[in-house]
């Protein structure tokens, strides 16, 4: 299983789906999260960082995502750093993946709700079934 993750909009909706969908299924999760080049959460195969530094970088994840590891301890997680945009990143992963379960901030547009460029690509290109999670 795959979830995007952003450390800037992500809610705890998000994850409790997407744990919840691994234990059930006894699948292993792959936490897929971005930032923008040169960004702190890129990994060192991506910006040159050296492991100290790359350690460093993806403390703000694994903080958020320990609570979940505590409840889910039946769930192996990898965490996978990307730069670049995410809807390519998850169309990619989603070739090898059960499910891919990403968020979507409640905001509504004119005619509806909007479900944003990154799940707009996955509905429309995913291998993988897509779970939206709607969240606040």
């Amino acid at each position: 299983m795959v979830v995007g993750f952003d450390l800037d909009g992500t809610d705890e909706a998000v994850l409790r789906f997407a744990f919840d969908a691994a234990s059930r299924r006894a699948a292993a999760l792959r936490v897929v999260h971005g930032r923008r080049p040169g960004g702190a959460a890129a990994s060192p195969a991506d910006t040159g960082l050296d492991t100290g530094a790359a350690q460093h970088a993806g403390e703000p994840l694994t903080d958020v995502l320990r609570p979940w590891q505590e409840k889910f301890p039946d769930v192996t997680v990898t965490e996978q750093a990307v730069i670049g945009r995410a809807a390519s990143h998850l169309v990619d992963v989603s070739r090898d993946a059960c499910l891919v379960v990403v968020g979507r901030t409640a905001r509504h547009a004119a005619l509806g709700a909007h479900i944003g460029p990154v799940t707009d690509a996955l509905v429309r290109r995913a291998v993988a079934p897509v779970a939206v999670v709607p969240h606040e």
